[in-house]
């Protein structure tokens, strides 16, 4: 009889582990999280048709009006970030997804473990009572190992049917998430078409301008006011992050008198070349090294008009990638008359790269990027085809070939 009653009772104990752990497996992606993830699927699709209708919308109110340059860089640059955004939502679309996939195997592996214990443990129930048939009145211990298997079960059946839901609810996430990645690509494939029409039009208007002086004078004066603009964005992003180190370095000296610890001395200002940044250390942010217009000032052939060049302009091919000479944060993506396309790249300790006059961007702000990291591809100006590049120093604009190798 004792053996009778051991052998359930480590059934009992060995099954109550398991369903322990499988119930602790479910819990892991339960039902509030897939509602939650299909709730920011929901709110990216709607995101992605409003931008859309947006640019319907510019793009028909630009067609009732005279289109200047200007104009159809604008489009191509806004045109431009919303297909990076997309190119970023479908990356992240993708990895979410293979994710999901890896959580739906394991919830149907849970499941098929929860099946099998629960057919062990009513195979053993029914075994038990066979046993104990016809038997005098059962002992503690017995009655025990009755009500333990008994309560297995139920939490057996309950763990299947919630397995089940999530593997429902988790198999509708996929779909979502396939009908979204759809949606994203055929938005992608309709807005790199409306580019390519901008590009073709943006290109038609720069052959009259080339052969207008007066409107050829008027573009140039716009790329002048860019220009100040672009030191002012310059000398806002630097008064920005000079405020956060004060506000980081406030907090950490009331940390340290709160721990009666004395406080650190103050760090001297980065210097003029900073590690990584001395002379001649750089890549081009190009395969082309062929220099179009040098650091500081130059005289227009056609207007005879003098512009300062805070960098240099590099002749490329339309089209060719465009890099990041080292690490960093995109720091903006915006658009100048005279400069399209531009993004700004902090390297740290006050050190920022600029990259213009690109056809499309490849990053959004904010993005991480490493040395060699494609950041867009090179466009045309009325100088032609070139990409603009800046090197700033804080406040301070530096001549970009001393530090290119």
């Amino acid at each position: 009889m004792s053996f009778v009653v051991r052998r359930p009772a480590s059934i009992v104990l060995r099954w109550s582990l398991v369903v322990c752990g499988l119930w602790l497996a479910v819990n892991a992606y339960g039902q509030s999280s897939v509602s939650s993830k299909k709730d920011q699927l929901k709110n990216l699709r709607q995101s992605i048709e409003a931008t859309q209708k947006q640019l319907d919308k510019l793009a028909k109110e630009e067609r009732n009006r005279t289109r200047s340059l200007t104009a159809y860089q604008r489009q191509q640059h806004q045109v431009s970030s919303f297909i990076a955004q997309l190119e970023g939502e479908l990356a992240r679309l993708k990895d979410s997804a293979n994710i999901l996939k890896e959580q739906i195997s394991e919830t149907r592996a849970a499941l098929d473990e929860a099946e099998r214990s629960y057919n062990t443990t009513a195979q053993n129930l029914m075994k038990l009572k066979v046993e104990q048939r016809g038997l005098p009145q059962s002992s503690v211990t017995t009655d025990v190992v009755f009500r333990e298997l008994s309560s297995s079960l139920k939490r057996y059946r309950a763990q299947m049917l919630q397995l089940k839901d999530s593997l429902e609810a988790e198999e509708d996430l996929l779909t979502d998430y396939s009908s979204t990645q759809q949606q994203v690509l055929t938005t992608k494939s309709v807005e790199e078409r409306r580019l390519a029409t901008t590009i073709k039009r943006n290109n038609k208007e720069l052959e009259k301008i080339r052969a207008n002086k007066q409107a050829l004078a008027a573009e140039l004066k716009q790329k002048k006011n860019s220009a100040a603009k672009l030191r002012q964005i310059i000398n806002q992003q630097v008064a920005e992050a000079r405020r956060k180190a004060d506000a980081a370095r406030a907090r950490e000296a009331q940390r340290r008198k709160r721990a009666g610890r004395p406080a650190e001395p103050e760090q001297p200002a980065p210097s003029e070349t900073v590690r990584g940044f001395g002379r001649n250390s750089l890549p081009w942010p190009t395969g082309s090294q062929k220099i179009l217009h040098s650091y500081g000032a130059y005289k227009n052939p056609s207007t005879g008009t003098t512009f300062e060049n805070p960098g240099i302009d590099i002749s490329v091919p339309i089209g060719s990638s465009v890099k990041s000479v080292a690490s960093g944060t995109v720091s903006s993506v915006s658009f100048l008359p005279g400069f399209g396309s531009l993004v700004i790249i902090d390297h740290g300790n006050g050190v920022r790269s600029v990259y213009a006059n690109l056809e499309n961007v490849r990053v959004q702000r904010g993005a991480s990027v490493n040395t060699g990291s494609v950041i867009g591809s090179s466009g045309e100006n009325l100088d032609g085809p070139l990409v603009h590049f800046e090197i700033w120093n804080g406040r301070e604009r530096q001549n970009p070939l001393i530090y290119l190798r």
